[in-house]
């Protein structure tokens, strides 16, 4: 009998493993739920929580000044919010370290800087980082418009950071595909995107 129960505990534990777990993500899987969040200061002076956002497509972008991947990444980013003016796409980034140069501070500095032309959101109880699953800076997140995942991971095929020079360098030379666009633009459409998953590269996230 013991042994029964033994095998019955293994099966359950086998079969609950993978659920709520993507291909590359161990929190949150295609078709899941995005998390709710309220009362993040923003980079305008702002205060957001996720009902003020309702546009079809919502992307949430896993962000950290200090990381030369995500400052490799910063043109792509602003380019791909300046791709979808005017329609009903919102594009919202956050960051949780709290290393003093990933403060929100330092992200209004940052942001101003570059051209950040977006919502950037501090999130000092890491909650929305955790439940997302995110370990990468940067890392995209694709929500359609019943605010379900759609697509994770990558903006596109070829990462690009920032050397100590301020030159940037793509991993894979030019990209040739680009994933959060696309993405983005199958949804407009009424599609799914293809693919829903890939693995970002990045700088990891530190969790507390």
């Amino acid at each position: 009998m013991m042994r029964r129960l033994r095998m019955v505990a293994a099966l359950l534990l086998f079969v609950a493993v993978p659920v709520g777990a993507g291909q590359y993500n161990d929190i949150i899987s295609i078709g899941d739920s995005m998390p709710s969040f309220s009362g993040l200061p923003a980079t305008d002076g702002g205060s957001y929580s996720s009902s003020d956002f309702d546009a079809d497509v919502l992307v949430l972008v896993s962000l950290a000044n200090h990381c030369p991947w995500v400052r490799g990444m910063d043109a792509g980013l602003i380019e791909l919010v300046e791709s979808f003016e005017g329609q009903d796409v919102e594009v919202v980034g956050f960051a949780v370290n709290h290393r003093e140069d990933d403060r929100l501070p330092a992200m209004i500095e940052h942001g101003k800087r570059v051209g950040y032309n977006f919502v950037y959101l501090f999130d000092e109880s890491q909650a929305l980082g955790r439940a997302l699953g995110a370990t990468r800076t940067p890392e995209y997140f694709v929500f359609d418009k019943a605010r379900k995942l759609a697509y994770t991971g990558l903006l596109t095929n070829s990462p690009a950071r920032e050397t100590r020079d301020g030159d940037v360098m793509f991993t894979n030379g030019a990209p040739t595909a680009f994933y959060t666009r696309d993405a983005i633009a199958a949804l407009l459409a009424g599609d799914q995107p293809d693919p829903a998953e890939t693995r970002a590269q990045g700088c990891s996230v530190k969790y507390e």
